[in-house]
């Protein structure tokens, strides 16, 4: 049953996509956002809105809300896999977030060693998310990947996640050491728990003031790791 309530929610996600999808495509982006609601709240107050009008330059944003990372069910549900958020463009970056609903759907924050090694393995070299990062780096891209902000004070319905979310981060800071040309960047620099105004009142998701400071802070570290490239100097993680 768990299978079937899987499967009818990804279809019925992408059937409301296809229906009623507002992204504007700029034909001179250089930048696309992929992932989950964290990205798609807002809309044109959202977290890729906000890095544009700081960046003063166009962000393709295809992110969608309830979007898994890895699907189960990953060709039947197009964009609601993070995977396949990613056009096939001459991208300079993507900037990407996800995972938390790879943990709630399938393993409810509670035992997902399983669903942590399917994203990526503990030694980083396994998994959805390194050959998704592979393929990406291949194509030519720069990854900026948005490691999540903390739950507000008093926690919220993602809190339980706390313990999975820390194991997730500390294998992508591994993973992106490694890699050349993936950079991360945590949201928790630019949320602080105790202000509940930048939380929505579902004390999940941003608020409008939430998603404009992540996406100042996101093009703080884009915008700095694109001034050490103009400048020949080597790149390394940035904190804004």
């Amino acid at each position: 049953m768990q299978i079937l309530r899987d499967l009818g929610l990804a279809i019925c996600g992408f059937a409301f996509l296809v229906c009623f999808s507002s992204t504007t495509y700029a034909q001179d982006a250089r930048i696309t956002a992929v992932g989950d609601s964290t990205f798609a709240w807002n809309g044109d107050q959202g977290v890729p809105a906000a890095m544009a009008k700081v960046l003063g330059e166009p962000i393709v944003n295809e992110a969608v809300s309830g979007a898994q990372f890895a699907h189960r069910f990953r060709m039947l549900v197009g964009p609601m896999d993070i995977r396949a958020q990613t056009l096939r463009k001459p991208w300079d970056w993507v900037v990407v977030t996800g995972g938390a609903n790879d943990l709630a759907a399938r393993c409810d924050c509670a035992d997902c060693t399983h669903v942590l090694d399917e994203l990526v393995t503990p030694d980083t070299m396994l998994g959805a998310i390194p050959d998704y990062l592979e393929l990406m780096t291949a194509r030519g891209h720069k990854v900026l990947w948005a490691q999540y902000y903390d739950a507000p004070k008093g926690g919220g319905p993602f809190s339980a996640c706390n313990d999975a979310f820390t194991v997730l981060e500390e294998r992508l800071d591994r993973l992106a050491a490694r890699m050349s040309g993936v950079f991360m960047a945590d949201m928790s620099d630019a949320i602080d728990p105790k202000d509940l105004s930048l939380y929505s009142p579902d004390r999940v998701h941003p608020s409008p003031a939430g998603s404009a400071a992540i996406g100042t802070h996101l093009a703080h570290v884009l915008s700095a790791l694109d001034e050490r490239a103009a400048n020949g100097q080597p790149a390394h993680q940035i904190k804004d």
